[in-house]
C-alpha cells in the first residue's frame, strides 16, 4: 500500500489528539487480556504480548476499520492452546500455523472474500461465541485455584478431580480478589481500567504478603529477530490444518467486531482491506513467535468511546504495549496467574450471548436449534466444524420453512395510478425526502445484509416506509439486522414506519427480543401517508407557535 501525503492524512493525521488518547485507554485494556490469553495458550505471557504489538500495529495500519484495535481473542487462543495441547514442546507449529493464517488471510483479502461474512446467520454466530465463552471458563478453572492450565474443555473438566488434592489457598485468595474488584470499581466508575487496577492490585498483594502463588515468571524485555518457524515435513499437514482454521476464525472475529464498530460509529468498514490487515498481522506473529490474533470488540470500543477515529489509534495501542514490553516487562514477571485466570474468567463470561441465551425458550425453535447445535460442536468437536455445520443446518431449515410457509394471497391490486392519488396531496419537498422499502420475500441472514447496506443509501430521506406485506418470515438474524437499520435511521432523524406486518413476523420479533419501536405501523400503505400528512401538518403547526 503506497502511503502517499493524502492517505496519512486521512487515515493517520485527521484525529491525532483522540487517536493518540483512544489507543492509549486500549492499550491499558489489552495489557492484562494479551498477558492472560498468552498464558492460556500454554505459550507464555510474553507470547501473547508479541502478538499484540505484532497484530495492534500492522492490522490498524493496513487494516480497513478505522478505530479497530487487533490482538490476541479468546477464539484464536482457544485453537492456540488445542494445537499446543496436541503437540506439547512444539511452540513453533503454532507460529507456523499463525504465519499460514495471515498468508490465507491476505489471500482472502485479494479475492474480495471479505464480503461473505455479511451473511452468516445470527443463531452460528451466537452458538459458536458462546461456546468460546464456555471453553475459556472451563479451562481456567484450574488456574484459579494454582493448577496448571488445561489445552481443552475435556482435559479441564478430567483436573478438576484432583483440586481437592492440589487445592492452593493463596491463589484461590487472589483470583477472589481480583474478581472482586474487577466488578465492583465499574460501580465506582465506568471510566476506570477495573481488570489492570485488579491485576496491579491482586499482583501488589501477593508480593506484600509473600504468598506462594505461581507467576507469570520472566518476559523478555525486547521483540525476538523475525524468522521462519523451524517444521518438518511431517508437520506440514497439522500446519496448513491449523492454519486454515486460524484464518477462518480469525477472518470472523475481526469483521464481527468491525460490524459491531460500525453500529457504534456510523461508519462502513472495508471487509477485504480489514482481511488484508489481519493477514499481514498474523504473518508477522508468527515470524516473532506471538499468539494469533483478530479485531477485538472490548479494546476497539474503550478505543472508540476514548475518542479514537482513525487508524493511528490502533497503532498507538499496539505502540504502547511494546513500550510496556521494553520497559515493564521485570514487574510483569511477577504477576500471579491466579490474577489473569479470573481475568479471563470475566472474558469468557462476556463473550458469551447472554441476549439470546435469556430469550432462547421463546426464540424460534429452527434457530435456537442451530445456535445449540454449533453450540456443542464448538465445546465438543471442533470451531471450524462447528460453523460449517451451522451454516449448512440454517440453510437447510430455512429452506424447509420457506417451502412450508403459505404466501400465496388474493387481493386487490394497488396500481400505479393510485398510489399517485395517494401522494399527490403530500408536498414536493416530502414526497421527494419519503421513501418505501418494499421488502420482497423472507427476511433472513442472505438478505440482512441489503437491508443494513441501505441505511447510506436513503441519507436524504425524512420518512421510510418499511412494506412488509410480501414478507412471509423472519429469521433471527432479520430481526437484528432489522433493528440495527432502524437504529441507524433514527439516528439521522429518519421517522421509520410500517406497513403490512403480519401477526406471526410481530411475534418473532416480540420473541427475539428485537429493540424494534412498533407505534406506526398500518395495515395499509394508505395509512401511512395519511400519518405522513400528520406529522407534517403538527410539524408546520408547532413552527408557526414556535415562530408565534
Amino acid at each position: 500500500m503506497h502511503l502517499n501525503s493524502g492517505f496519512i492524512r486521512s487515515r493517520l493525521l485527521s484525529n491525532p489528539i483522540g487517536d493518540l488518547i483512544g489507543g492509549l485507554m486500549a492499550a491499558i485494556v489489552a495489557l492484562p487480556l494479551c498477558l492472560a490469553f498468552g498464558v492460556a495458550s500454554g505459550l507464555g505471557a510474553a507470547a501473547g504480548l508479541y502478538g499484540a504489538i505484532a497484530c495492534g500495529v500492522l492490522a490498524a495500519l493496513f487494516g480497513g476499520t478505522p478505530g479497530q484495535c487487533s490482538g490476541p481473542t479468546g477464539p484464536m487462543t482457544v485453537v492456540a492452546a488445542a494445537i499446543y495441547s496436541a503437540n506439547p514442546g512444539h511452540p513453533e507449529l503454532v507460529f507456523a500455523a499463525a504465519l499460514l493464517a495471515g498468508v490465507f488471510q491476505l489471500a482472502m483479502g485479494v479475492m474480495k472474500a471479505g464480503q461473505l461474512i455479511a451473511y452468516m446467520p445470527y443463531p452460528v454466530i451466537s452458538g459458536f461465541m458462546t461456546g468460546i465463552g464456555l471453553i475459556i471458563i472451563c479451562i481456567e478453572l484450574g488456574p484459579l485455584f494454582g493448577l496448571p492450565t488445561s489445552g481443552n474443555v475435556v482435559s479441564a473438566m478430567l483436573s478438576v478431580q484432583t483440586l481437592p488434592a492440589l487445592f492452593n489457598r493463596d491463589a484461590a485468595v487472589i483470583s477472589v480478589f481480583t474478581l472482586a474488584l474487577s466488578y465492583l470499581l465499574p460501580i465506582v466508575s465506568k471510566r476506570l481500567p477495573a481488570t489492570l487496577i485488579a491485576l496491579i492490585a491482586a499482583t501488589w498483594l501477593s508480593l506484600v504478603l509473600q504468598m506462594d502463588v505461581p507467576r507469570i515468571g520472566e518476559i523478555p524485555s525486547a521483540l525476538p529477530l523475525p524468522g521462519l518457524p523451524e517444521i518438518k515435513l511431517t508437520d506440514i499437514n497439522v500446519v496448513i490444518q491449523n492454519g486454515l482454521a486460524l484464518a477462518l476464525l480469525g477472518a470472523i472475529d475481526s469483521l464481527l467486531t468491525s460490524l459491531v464498530l460500525d453500529k457504534v460509529t456510523g461508519r462502513s468498514h472495508n471487509s477485504d482491506r480489514e482481511l488484508i490487515g489481519q493477514g499481514l498481522g498474523n504473518m508477522m506473529a508468527g515470524l516473532i513467535g506471538g499468539l494469533p490474533g483478530a479485531g477485538a470488540t472490548m479494546r476497539s470500543m474503550v478505543n472508540v468511546k476514548a475518542g479514537g477515529e482513525t487508524a493511528l489509534s490502533g497503532a498507538v495501542h499496539g505502540l504502547v504495549l511494546l513500550a510496556v514490553l521494553f520497559c515493564l516487562s521485570g514487574i510483569a514477571s511477577q504477576i500471579p496467574l491466579a490474577a489473569l485466570a479470573a481475568i479471563l474468567l470475566i472474558v469468557g463470561i462476556s463473550i458469551m450471548d447472554w441476549r439470546v441465551l435469556r430469550s432462547l425458550r421463546k426464540t424460534p425453535r429452527r434457530d435456537a436449534l442451530v445456535m445449540l447445535t454449533v453450540l456443542a460442536l464448538t465445546i465438543f468437536v471442533d470451531l471450524i466444524v462447528a460453523v460449517l455445520v451451522g451454516v449448512a443446518l440454517a440453510s437447510i431449515l430455512f429452506v424447509k420453512q420457506l417451502a412450508d410457509a403459505q404466501v400465496s394471497s388474493i387481493t386487490n391490486l394497488d396500481t400505479l395510478e393510485e398510489l399517485n392519488d395517494l401522494t399527490e396531496h403530500i408536498p414536493e419537498n416530502v414526497r421527494k425526502s419519503t421513501y418505501t422499502y418494499v421488502l420482497n420475500g423472507p427476511l433472513f441472514f442472505g438478505e440482512a445484509k441489503n437491508l443494513t447496506s441501505s441505511v447510506d443509501k436513503l441519507s436524504a430521506a425524512k420518512y421510510v416506509i418499511l412494506w412488509f406485506s410480501n414478507v412471509p418470515l423472519i429469521d433471527q438474524t432479520g430481526a437484528f439486522a432489522l433493528e440495527t437499520a432502524i437504529e441507524k435511521w433514527k439516528a439521522k432523524g429518519i421517522q421509520v414506519l410500517f406497513v403490512g406486518i403480519q401477526p406471526h413476523i410481530r411475534k418473532t420479533l416480540e420473541d427475539t427480543e428485537a429493540k424494534i419501536d412498533m407505534d406506526h405501523c398500518f395495515d395499509r400503505f394508505e395509512r401511512a401517508i395519511e400519518a405522513i400528512q400528520a406529522f407534517e401538518a403538527k410539524a408546520a403547526a408547532d413552527q408557526l407557535e414556535h415562530g408565534g
